[in-house]
Parts: structure tokens; sequence; C-alpha cells
């Protein structure tokens, strides 16, 4: 049996039925949002605090391998705090249940102890899971492609795109469908040993303009631009949004580390970091052709 954190999630959604799909017993972890859909698709489901290790003991229970991640919700004031109780809770229930192989989700960046924005609390993520004597593969994504559906209400409001980072700094981006392929191989096959880390990056870098100008195709708008905007407007957008002050803080940090390079300085993308997925092949199946669209944040 293969449990699984996150299946709520744009990743974890997608691993649970590719493992599903491939005929595995799968058990879900059902902490904010809804997984009737899975349960009905033959999935066990149960309903537990991510932040409670007997809850995630249940999860684990008797489970050959297990996909954990701390999930991100945009709107908790104590973000940080409470996603380093989360990580502490993951580790202390692995080492209760015994569970043999473990893939992490986490995030390119993360091996750096001051990284600005989300990546520095998957630092701590990262370090709790390398204390288990079980065998353990980080996956560490780039950017993903979803999030750059984000902006589309503004872009269909507004007739503009824009962000903190600067239009023409480039850097990975990776399709969550490939992040999630991986993730169940390995969950399928248990063939890692030991504690490793693995790279997913994308096809190719990608600019912001770049970005845009593939957007704007989608939805019909060919001269669509990209505005570089000031990280204090910027916070006070996502915060009108729903975000909490915290976590926007924290984009907005990350955002800013991205113009100067910092997350990606030492990713260096080879055969085994580089996923199919273009950006363009992943708007053509999530964005319909000149429709709204609105998309959530989750890892």
């Amino acid at each position: 049996m293969i449990a699984l954190m996150g299946a709520a999630g744009n990743v974890g959604s997608k691993v649970a039925d590719l493992l599903l799909e491939a005929g595995e017993e799968v058990r879900t972890l059902q902490h904010a949002r809804d997984l009737t859909d899975l349960k009905e698709g033959g999935a066990e489901v149960v309903t537990g605090d991510a932040m409670s290790v007997d809850d995630l003991r249940t999860l684990f229970d008797g489970a050959a391998a297990a996909l954990v991640l701390l999930p991100e919700n945009v709107a908790d004031p104590m973000f940080v705090e409470h996603r380093r109780t989360m990580s502490r809770a993951i580790r202390d229930a692995l080492l209760a249940s015994g569970v043999g192989h473990v893939v992490a989700l986490s995030t390119v960046g993360a091996d750096l102890a001051d990284a600005p924005g989300p990546p520095g609390g998957l630092h701590g993520f990262e370090r709790d899971l390398g204390g288990l004597e079980t065998n353990v593969l980080v996956l560490r994504s780039a950017a993903y492609m979803d999030y750059v559906l984000a902006a589309v209400p503004m872009i269909q409001a507004q007739k503009v795109n824009g962000s903190a980072i600067k239009a023409d700094v480039q850097f990975p981006m990776v399709a969550t469908q490939d992040v999630a392929r991986e993730a169940a191989e390995r969950l399928r096959r248990r063939d890692f040993s030991g504690h490793g880390v693995k790279l997913l990056l994308g096809p190719k870098d990608i600019t912001m303009a770049e970005a845009t100008k593939a957007i704007g195709a989608r939805l019909g708008m060919p001269d669509l631009p990209y505005v570089e905007f000031p990280p204090d407007g910027v916070r006070g957008s996502l915060v009108e949004v729903g975000m909490s002050e915290e976590v926007a803080g924290l984009l907005v940090d990350m955002q800013l580390a991205l113009n100067e390079r910092r997350y990606f300085e030492g990713a260096r993308r080879d055969p085994e970091s580089t996923t199919p997925t273009r950006l363009e092949d992943f708007l053509a199946t999530s964005l319909p052709a000149g429709a709204p669209m609105s998309a959530e944040d989750d890892r």
C-alpha cells in the first residue's frame, strides 16, 4: 500500500490518479479539501490533521511507501510556524511507522539555509527527513507552471500581466504532471536507497516576458504586456486576493530573489533533470483558449 499526503493538490492528486490507474492500493489523508472523487476511484481515505503525529501515523501504518510534502495554505497567518510543526510531525510519524521508502516534494533552493520565501521552510523539512534511517528521495522541482495561471483573472480584467520578477530573468519552470509522473514511478518501483535528491527543471528556462506572450496567445491577446510591479504593490495585491501578510511577504521575497538568480545558481539542467512538458503544451491543456480561468496554489 502507498500512503499519500497532499492528494487534493496539483501534484498529489495526479500521483493518486496515476497509482490507482496502475492498480496500486492507495491511502490518502483528507485534511482540508474533500477527497470523495478519489474514494470513489478506489482510494482509502483517512481524515486527519497534517500537523498531528497520531493522524499521520494512521496514514502511514502498514505502507510500503509514502509521498510526503508540506501543503501550502496561503491564507494561514502562521504559515511558517505551522509548516515547521507539520515537518516535525511528518518526521516523527515516519520514525514510528517503519515506512521503507519515502518520496518528498521540495523545491529548488531548499538546499540553501538562507533562501528567502517558501523554499526556506522546505530547507528545514529536508533537514528533518535527513534524520530518518529509511530510504528517502527528495524531488526538488523548479517553479510550477501552474502558478502562472494565478494571474489570469488580472490579465482578463486589466489586460496586463505583472509581478516583482524582472521581465528578462530566465528561470526553470516544470509542469506538475511531470513531477507527479516521477513521484508515482518512484513510489511504485521503490528503486532508491539511502538519501537522495533529484532535480526536476522542465525542458528549458523561461522569462516572464515569454510566459506572458504564451498566455496572451492562448487568451487571444497577442500583444499582452508584462510589467514589473513594485514589491509593495505586489504584496498588497496578494493580501487583497486572500493571502496572509506573512505568505504575501514570502512570495514577494521569493520573486526578488529570482531577480538575483539566487535559487537556481547551482541547478544545472541535464538529461536526468529535464522534463518533457513545454509551457506551451501545459497552457494548451490547462488554459482554454479565450476562456476565464482560475488557479489554486498547492504543492
